[in-house]
């Protein structure tokens, strides 16, 4: 078996989701009676029904990996969750978000991430969404 690289991300919605060698996206699924989480491939839902998974124990230690996949790699889909995901975090850990640089945290990123990354107008509205949650309700940002 391969070395496997694992990076962790999440969903639009907030759920965990795990990057495998930054190629396949899985997201959680559900958790088992042994406390062992299992996540399933993003394309599982789709026309390919993939059904290739992971499940990881409470450490996050893999327990049993199936990474045969029926589709091709997702380099720039993982690339883009992970762009986004870490500006994320960059966002949560500012206690100002007034100051926060898109362009310049994005940049930062990803030379970080050193492979494919999306372009900065493609994620740039999302990042200004991101910066304006953090926001008090009652401040408006012009």
């Amino acid at each position: 078996m391969e070395e496997l690289k694992i990076d962790i991300s999440e969903t639009n919605r907030g759920k965990e989701q795990i990057i495998i060698n930054k190629k396949y996206k899985y997201n959680y699924s559900y958790t088992k009676k042994n406390k062992s989480k299992v996540y399933r491939c993003t394309e599982y839902k789709t026309l390919n029904k993939c059904k290739s998974y992971i499940i990881f124990n409470d450490e996050k230690e893999i327990l049993k990996y199936d990474g045969v996949h029926n589709h091709f790699e997702q380099e720039f889909n993982a690339a883009l969750s992970l762009t986004k995901y870490r500006i994320k975090k960059e966002i949560k850990k500012s206690s100002i978000p007034f100051n926060i640089k898109p362009k310049r945290v994005f940049n930062q990123i990803s030379q970080d991430i050193g492979f494919i990354c999306p372009e900065f107008k493609s994620i740039k509205s999302q990042i200004i969404r991101d910066i304006n949650k953090q926001l008090p309700p009652n401040i408006f940002k012009f």
